[in-house]
């Protein structure tokens, strides 16, 4: 038997295109492609007045409307991504219950990021 080893401390759920959340920091909403309870992937195509450590307080807006406060920095860039490490952000249950979201609404999404993994 092999034992699998988790590398990461937090889950982090990667959405579909069809799926993915807003944020909203000040009057501007982005599109969320990846969250974890400490840290968050944000498509923003105009990174010209952002930097690293720049601290960010935002709305996330998960599914069935419900809105999470988070605080953080700015840890990197990945082409027109941002990846921002969080203080504040969404708790374990909002994960489990945007997991179970995407595996109810999107049954084969999941099985097809497993093909793509092995």
């Amino acid at each position: 038997m092999v034992d699998f080893e988790q590398k990461r401390k937090y889950y982090r759920l990667r959405y579909p295109k069809r799926a993915m959340p807003s944020i909203r920091f000040e009057e501007n909403l982005y599109q969320v492609t990846e969250v974890s309870e400490k840290g968050i992937r944000i498509m923003m195509k105009n990174l010209v007045s952002l930097y690293k450590g720049l601290s960010m307080t935002g709305t996330l807006n998960l599914h069935d409307e419900r809105e999470v406060t988070v605080k953080g920095s700015i840890l990197r860039f990945d082409k027109e991504e941002v990846i921002v490490i969080l203080d504040k952000g969404p708790s374990f249950k909002h994960m489990v219950e945007e997991q179970r979201h995407i595996r109810n609404k999107y049954p084969s999404y999941f099985a097809r990021l497993r093909t793509q993994a092995a």
